[in-house]
């Protein structure tokens, strides 16, 4: 299987785009296959899907690595899915890690999942979420209306047996 290397500034990948050439379009996600090894940093706007091997950082908005993939970096990315290997520091809002992953380095982290299976080697440090994306969670006073008090509750006189 031959492989092809980019080596330090790798746009054409992040971008979509062949050979350093603009795209005509903006490109919604990339898919870097598993047949390709990149050596350098990856700095993306866009989603990206590795398959094949990155010996460098990786930023992007959403970050999914195949079962195949492999990185050798610091990853920084809002989403991440990983079913691969990785190997250096995370920093993401969401994390799952599938139980075919192997993680090895620090994670920071708003919202996490493992999968059974998965092998993790680092520590974990959660963070909260973003304000804008957190649930209202403080508790809220409110008015308590007047209610007018219910008719009192009387028993039922118990059904006669018969024999």
């Amino acid at each position: 299987m031959a492989q092809e290397q980019a080596r330090s500034n790798v746009g054409a990948v992040a971008s979509g785009s062949a050979q350093g050439q603009e795209a005509a379009a903006p490109a919604a996600a990339s898919v870097m296959g598993r047949d390709i090894l990149v050596t350098g940093n990856i700095e993306a706007t866009v989603d990206l899907m590795i398959e094949g091997r990155v010996v460098g950082d990786v930023t992007c908005a959403t970050l999914v690595l195949g079962v195949e993939s492999s990185v050798v970096g610091t990853i920084r990315a809002d989403r991440v899915r990983i079913s691969g290997k990785v190997e250096g520091a995370l920093d993401t809002t969401d994390l799952a890690i599938e139980a075919t992953a192997q993680v090895k380095g620090d994670i920071s982290y708003s919202r996490i999942r493992v999968a059974n299976g998965a092998i993790v080697e680092g520590s974990f440090t959660h963070r909260p979420a973003p304000a804008e994306e957190m649930p209202e969670t403080k508790l809220k006073l409110v008015d308590v209306q007047p209610t007018t008090p219910a008719a009192p509750v009387v028993p039922a006189k118990p059904a006669k047996v018969f024999e």
